[in-house]
């Protein structure tokens, strides 16, 4: 098999569909050699944000000198960009000799997308060495498959409403399930947010024997520059003050997230890990994490974000209101099936001049009747066109060179679009 046809192969394991539970993805990494016990990691939960901590978290470090692992889902374009090492993708070829050594086995005990995946990275990141890897959960936190490593931390990011099929209808529910990647003797670093998030963790950890630590407790930080190239803030906690730190993702929630990175590599600090005030202030600069209210073009203005549930559209629609007020948007729209869209698309059309729904070419993407439907019930603008590129290009004929679109609802939809613009760009040359 060439490296197109073992990546159809895995594809193709998402029709075992998602299996939340330890067993399988136990034996499987015991059949490799039980890899994941032969690296450091970090583990970071929560229901938004925990991919741009994983990725400003991997940059300060792989800035302090460490050798660092990248474990990420979903990739938007490249399915090697789910795993990294030192920032650079996973090897192909590596991946072809690891699918072909254990396909009888996958075959033999239906092992999912996901679970493979996750042994994948595990595997490349002990094979090469790494110091330490940042490792973000797939879904939930207690029975995600990424839930068998003993990582250095755990840091549990901003935790709403979004998988409630499998994680629960309450925010407790949720928060509890998030918080099974607490274990014992291993400190929990968890992002300022709802009370009753903060109280069930609290308690989650007091049962596991884990030191809890709230940013709201141990740090203050405040926003000195904000626009659509990225925030400058000062953080202190304690005797350390950071003044000025520069990161390139826009938004106050971008803020947040590098707030609990800082205090995050703070905690590693005094666990003996070397990483120095430069480091920090350099990594956190460095860090580029796509899709993230990212300017894809200039006229007209055109800004990608792969907001999925309602807290994401509705943290999108606010730093859009506060840092483009003077232009009115045209939403390319399209969203996954089990998504709470009719709440997505109320905030959104709160918002925006007018919304073009579409709809991805993932297996599970929602059919756009469904989003049409619901925009009978509001007053906003709508168009279908279901082809997400043809829905594209609508939106940018409408704004013309003055007005402003931005592509949201899923990453599959925002990563659709990358990937028919590179193509594009590719035929081009």
């Amino acid at each position: 098999m060439n490296y197109q046809q073992i990546l159809s192969y895995i594809y193709g394991l998402q029709r075992f569909g998602i299996k939340l539970g330890l067993e399988n993805i136990t034996s499987l990494l015991d059949y490799i050699g039980n890899p994941h016990l032969k690296f450091k990691s970090i583990h970071i939960a929560g229901t938004n944000g925990k991919g741009s901590v994983v990725a400003m978290l991997e940059s300060i470090l792989r800035e302090a000198g460490y050798r660092t692992g990248l474990f990420t889902s979903p990739h938007l374009v490249d399915f090697r960009e789910r795993v990294r090492i030192c920032g650079k993708k996973i090897e192909k070829r590596f991946i072809l000799s690891f699918v072909e050594n254990i396909k009888s086995e996958i075959e033999k005990n239906n092992y999912t997308f996901f679970e493979v995946n996750t042994a994948l990275a595990f595997s490349y990141f002990a094979e090469k060495e790494v110091d330490i890897a940042v490792v973000e959960t797939g879904l939930g936190g207690r029975l995600d498959s990424t839930n068998v490593i003993n990582p250095e931390i755990a840091i549990i990011t901003r935790i709403s409403f979004d998988h409630t099929q499998q994680l629960g209808i309450t925010l407790s529910e949720i928060a509890w399930e998030k918080g099974g990647i607490i274990k014992k003797g291993v400190p929990t670093l968890v992002m300022e947010q709802n009370q009753s998030v903060l109280d069930v963790l609290k308690s989650r950890c007091s049962e596991k024997g884990s030191e809890f630590i709230s940013t709201g407790n141990i740090c203050k930080w405040k926003i000195r520059e904000s626009s659509l190239s990225g925030s400058v803030f000062s953080l202190s906690s304690g005797s350390k003050e950071f003044k000025d730190l520069k990161i390139n993702l826009s938004g106050k929630h971008q803020v947040e997230n590098a707030v609990v990175s800082v205090c995050g590599c703070e905690q590693l600090k005094r666990l003996g890990w070397n990483i120095t005030d430069n480091a920090i202030k350099e990594g956190l600069e460095k860090t580029n994490w796509r899709g993230r209210l990212e300017i894809i073009k200039n006229k007209p203005l055109v800004i990608i974000d792969v907001a999925h549930n309602p807290e994401g559209i509705s943290v999108l629609v606010n730093s859009l209101s506060e840092l483009v007020s003077d232009k009115n948007f045209i939403f390319v729209f399209g969203v996954m099936e089990g998504k709470d869209f009719p709440k997505m698309l109320e905030i959104l059309s709160g918002y925006a001049d007018s919304i073009v729904l579409t709809q991805s070419l993932h297996h599970k993407g929602l059919d756009v009747s469904f989003l049409e439907k619901e925009m009978r019930k509001r007053k906003t603008a709508c168009t279908v066109v279901p082809k997400i590129e043809d829905a594209y290009r609508y939106a940018l004929e409408k704004a013309g060179t003055k007005g402003a679109v931005c592509v949201t609802g899923s990453h599959f939809v925002v990563g659709e679009l990358l990937e028919n613009l590179e193509n594009r760009r590719r035929n081009l040359r």
